[in-house]
């Protein structure tokens, strides 16, 4: 009896990592992925100027570049990096003829939830949290700059589809949240313009829908 119970525990064992290796994402799989993307945002922009305050919302929206890597801790859940680089729509002024230039870096934690999974197919929740750089050139004469840093944090799903046991492609569907405390404006004259403005203070808080496509190796 003891031999036949070892049997059908080892049996057990052995039907169990076959199926996880049937998966396409378990333990000990690291995964790096390649993206470009759409945005869409709604800001709030506070401005704190002469001893004045200021509040007005605004639309903003443009591309993104987003660089992933992941290491399975389990069979469902996978924590990594990410990186991702952001160029934002702009007008040319009708007067001056010049059209700035906005961009953001984020670089932060990534945390995915594999729960929805087969063989070629997976499509993990993923969280992610951490750094972003915002910048904006105004391409003028005086080349006024202004840049914060602050948080980034966003979900999203990302159905993946593999055609072999290491190359695929995934889709992305998520929401991006910003927030920027503090902005900080110098030109070619001035380093420090917000001094001159009365100790100006402006912060930025952004949020809203992004969607992405790109491919992704798995080892």
């Amino acid at each position: 009896m003891k031999k036949i119970l070892l049997s059908v525990a080892a049996i057990a064992l052995f039907l169990s990592a076959a199926k996880a290796q049937d998966k396409a994402f378990k333990k000990g799989d690291i995964t790096v992925d390649l993206g470009a993307g759409l945005d869409i945002y709604g800001t709030q922009i506070h401005q704190e100027i002469f001893g004045y305050s200021f509040d007005t919302t605004d639309a903003a929206g443009g591309s993104h570049f987003p660089l992933k890597a992941e290491y399975g801790v389990t069979n469902w859940l996978g924590v990594g990096a990410r990186f991702n680089f952001s160029n934002f729509v702009e007008e040319t002024d009708s007067i001056t003829k010049i059209k700035p230039t906005t961009r953001g870096f984020d670089a932060g934690l990534v945390v995915n939830f594999h729960l929805v999974k087969s063989r070629r197919f997976d499509m993990p929740l993923s969280l992610t949290f951490g750094y972003s750089h915002f910048s904006i050139h105004s391409n003028d004469t005086a080349n006024t700059l202004a840049k914060s840093k602050g948080l980034g944090y966003g979900i999203s799903l990302m159905p993946r589809i593999y055609f072999g046991d290491h190359i695929g492609m995934f889709f992305n569907v998520g929401y991006m949240g910003y927030s920027y405390p503090d902005f900080r404006y110098s030109n070619n004259r001035y380093s420090d313009l917000n001094e001159l403005w009365g100790d100006a203070k402006v912060s930025i808080k952004a949020n809203g829908m992004n969607i992405g496509i790109g491919v992704i190796g798995k080892f």
